[in-house]
């Protein structure tokens, strides 16, 4: 049988003491004397009472908790993100719950749901790959409950949020990819609804325009998801049709990786005879064989800069400001796309 948890109103019967005498010694208020603060705290110790966070959220409109959803949990960019956030939140004396969508809408749904259910202080997330409809988010909204959007992210709704510079960092990449002696370059592309597929494809064509290279559609492969197997299916099928650009730039590094394996099976030298770009710094790009080019998006600072702008909501919403912050990226050049590598 689950024991019956122990109440304010069972440590003030207990004591003889009033319920408020209680609530104002567990919170060690000068204006009851130390000898019943004393008291109280060790009952309470010795039965075991915890504060009901509910209930103190339904009484003081407060949780002093804030909710994270990303899309997965065991990606080094948002486990990054992730404890930059929980920094920031320590510091406000906040507690920090976090969840993952595994890329379903209804997951993510479901997530939202919870955390206003428990009255979150406010909630911070970055858009599962399913996610079309924003009506769970402008849920959000309605109970003006704080929120911060990173990464992917969408217009369709206002709200604060933190991205990188993706396009601008994107053109970069396929600039490096073209200097290198690339001149037809394949996009490993996902959904489109997805900002940061849009506006990292934006880049690439700017790029290319640029510098008068011919964009071909075929060269554009359109992926269902950002995994390693819907890359390693969609550069397959691309090599088996006879074609093989001379570069790759893929917008995540697990397309990088599934490109590459189609590659190595073909017994494409990489970067010999064709390159390869990536984006977000993996801790698997670092470790592959030739090691992946690809982008730091300094997820710590996206991390930091999130929770300030959750924290100004919470903390002085009449002054917060609903607004974007951009997170300049940074190309990291290594084995993949340097033709001057030698194995």
């Amino acid at each position: 049988m689950t024991q019956k948890a122990i109440t304010i109103k069972d440590l003030a019967e207990q004591l003889n003491i009033s319920v408020s005498t209680v609530s104002r010694a567990l919170k060690d208020n000068p204006e009851i004397s130390q000898a019943t603060r004393r008291q109280v705290q060790e009952l309470a110790k010795q039965l075991g009472y915890r504060p009901n966070p509910i209930a103190v959220a339904l009484k003081t409109h407060k949780s002093y908790t804030i909710g994270i959803i990303v899309p997965q949990i065991v990606n080094s960019f948002f486990a990054s993100v992730v404890r930059a956030i929980e920094e920031v939140a320590e510091s406000y004396g906040y507690n920090v719950l976090v969840s993952s969508s595994n890329e379903h809408v209804e997951k993510e749904k479901k997530n939202v749901n919870v955390f206003l259910g428990i009255r979150v202080d406010g909630i911070i997330i970055s858009l599962a790959r399913e996610t079309t409809n924003y009506d769970h988010i402008k849920a959000i909204k309605a109970s003006n409950t704080p929120l911060v959007l990173f990464d992917r992210t969408t217009t369709d709704i206002e709200a604060a949020r933190v991205v990188a510079n993706d396009a601008d960092a994107a053109c970069k990449i396929v600039q490096h990819l073209i200097d290198g002696g690339a001149k037809s370059i394949a996009l490993i592309t996902g959904p489109e609804h997805l900002s940061i597929g849009r506006n990292r494809m934006k880049g690439y064509l700017r790029a290319m325009t640029n510098n008068n290279l011919d964009i071909r559609q075929d060269y554009i492969l359109r992926c269902k998801d950002f995994t390693v197997e819907a890359a390693y299916e969609a550069t397959s099928q691309l090599l088996d049709n006879g074609q093989c650009p001379d570069a790759f730039f893929g917008i995540n590094d697990e397309m990088v990786i599934g490109a590459m394996k189609a590659l190595k099976e073909r017994n494409i030298r990489i970067p010999d005879d064709v390159t390869l770009f990536g984006f977000s710094n993996s801790k698997r790009s670092r470790y592959m064989s030739p090691t992946i080019s690809t982008i730091d998006q300094f997820p710590h600072e996206v991390g930091t800069k999130a929770a300030e702008l959750l924290f100004e909501q919470i903390l002085a919403p009449k002054y917060a400001k609903i607004r974007e912050e951009v997170v300049n990226c940074e190309l990291l050049i290594r084995e993949s796309s340097d033709k001057s590598y030698k194995r």
